[in-house]
């Protein structure tokens, strides 16, 4: 029995040889790319081996935007024949993430906004990613590093996301004798005034200068969050010892409130109390209103359309303090728990899709109903410039702009809460008439801590 376990042992090590063998041969004939290298932290796969693993995104698998990511995922696996990527739509959210990560049932990468990390990761959800991706941080303006960090760890690499700019029809500039997009709040309020007209000789505007929010519902806080921010004002404020309170009302977040309500009633169609961001494209589009506070997927959503006017993009106008815009960054993380072969190829993974080439594929875009590919989110990196698709289509390097003035739309985890119960109620009755702007935002301050306190 001795012998015959000494000549099973002698026998796999010659096989195991020979295979490492033949494995650096095959690798050794094809060439290896910088962002496609294995790192000296990550191990190289055994030969012949494949490791299968899934990625969940935002999106549906099959929509247009699954399946943009999904080529993008088929040149990964073309580069790395050892591992394999299931696509899984439709991203879970708050508890009912954190459920699917502790129970070991989550995908090994997963697409989930910085906001979701960080209240996340103090529940030990996310594995750390510093020693292998800290490199990585030069690739990225400091402030989206930032919002990635944190308690000083990584728990998931920057990838895509949007910024909110403002979106121009440019014809109705042209026709007004307005030469340059607004810069300032006083010069948004005159042009959004001049543009509010009568085209029809019936003695009402049937044209406004701006589209803003007015209905109940998120859409409405990042809209007036971006003033709230450009003027100074915070959504909460931390005590220390990580203890936060509700800091919006005060006089800046007042005097964003008034502004916010001043536009929304003189340069915004009367119907804009039932209007969301989805109502405001249609308006713009329909060429109701001038300009839009939008994302990257304002400019297309034109495009698609026939393009009946030209459509420009500027950075939004500066408030008291300067600019300050809505920042969405989607992070690539994995869950606890992964590990051996499966971590390995999910870094792979990860690194890939942060790489320079992978993140210009990102503005390939998506498939319209015409065939055509429209952008539908921004990479986030900040060597993306002199890429092909930024110089065909400088208007969207203004989206990238933004990402060094985000302001953060969910400071802290119970802020979801206080948006749902008593900020978004608040807005509405203010723009509405039924509350002064003061009112309005003791009461989210009041409501807000209470809901902080509760949560403790």
């Amino acid at each position: 029995m001795k012998k015959r376990s000494w000549f099973r042992v002698l026998f796999v090590l010659v096989l195991s040889f020979t295979l490492a063998a033949c494995g650096a041969a095959n690798e050794n004939e094809s060439a290896v790319t910088p962002d496609n290298a294995t790192k000296a932290n990550e191990q190289p796969a055994e030969p012949g081996k494949v490791t299968n693993i899934s990625m969940q995104i935002a999106w549906a698998s099959d929509s247009g935007r699954g399946k943009a990511i999904r080529e993008i995922l088929n040149e990964f696996e073309k580069q790395n024949p050892d591992v394999k990527v299931e696509m899984l739509g439709g991203i879970q959210y708050g508890q009912k993430l954190l459920t699917q990560i502790l129970s070991g049932k989550s995908p090994e990468v997963l697409q989930v906004t910085y906001g979701e990390v960080k209240a996340l990761a103090s529940q030990q959800a996310f594995i750390d990613l510093t020693p292998d991706f800290m490199e990585e941080k030069n690739n990225y303006v400091p402030e989206i590093w930032d919002l990635s960090i944190t308690d000083g760890k990584l728990y998931g690499l920057p990838w895509i996301g949007h910024t909110i700019q403002l979106v121009y029809n440019k014809s109705m500039f042209e026709k007004a004798g307005i030469k340059e997009a607004p810069k300032t709040w006083d010069e948004l309020y005159e042009v959004a005034k001049k543009l509010t007209i009568d085209t029809n000789g019936d003695g009402k505007p049937d044209q406004y200068g701006i589209g803003l929010a007015g209905k109940q519902g998120p859409d409405m806080t990042w809209m007036y969050g971006m003033f709230a921010a450009q003027a100074g004002a915070k959504l909460v404020t931390d005590k220390g010892n990580g203890e936060y309170e509700v800091a919006i009302n005060t006089s800046e977040g007042q005097q964003a409130l008034e502004f916010y309500t001043k536009l929304f009633k003189e340069a915004s169609p009367p119907d804009s109390l039932n209007k969301d961001g989805g109502a405001i494209m249609a308006d713009f589009r329909n060429q109701v209103v001038a300009m839009e506070l939008q994302g990257p997927w304002g400019v297309p959503d034109i495009w698609k359309n026939g393009n009946p006017f030209e459509v420009a993009v500027a950075e939004v106008p500066a408030g008291p303090t300067g600019k300050a815009t809505e920042v969405t960054a989607y992070l690539l993380s994995v869950p606890v728990g992964v590990e051996g072969d499966k971590l390995e190829a999910s870094k792979k993974l990860i690194r890939f899709l942060g790489s320079k080439p992978a993140q210009e594929q990102i503005m390939k875009g998506e498939v319209g109903d015409d065939g055509k590919y429209y952008p539908f989110r921004i990479p986030i990196r900040n060597d993306m410039s002199d890429t092909q698709y930024f110089k065909e289509h400088p208007e969207f390097l203004v989206y990238q702009e933004g990402l060094q003035y985000p302001f953060t739309l969910t400071p802290i985890s119970e802020w979801v809460q206080i948006s749902d119960e008593v900020y978004q109620y608040a807005l509405n009755q203010v723009v509405s008439g039924k509350m002064s702007a003061a009112d309005g935002l003791k009461l989210v301050q009041d409501k807000g801590n209470e809901i902080i306190k509760k949560a403790k």
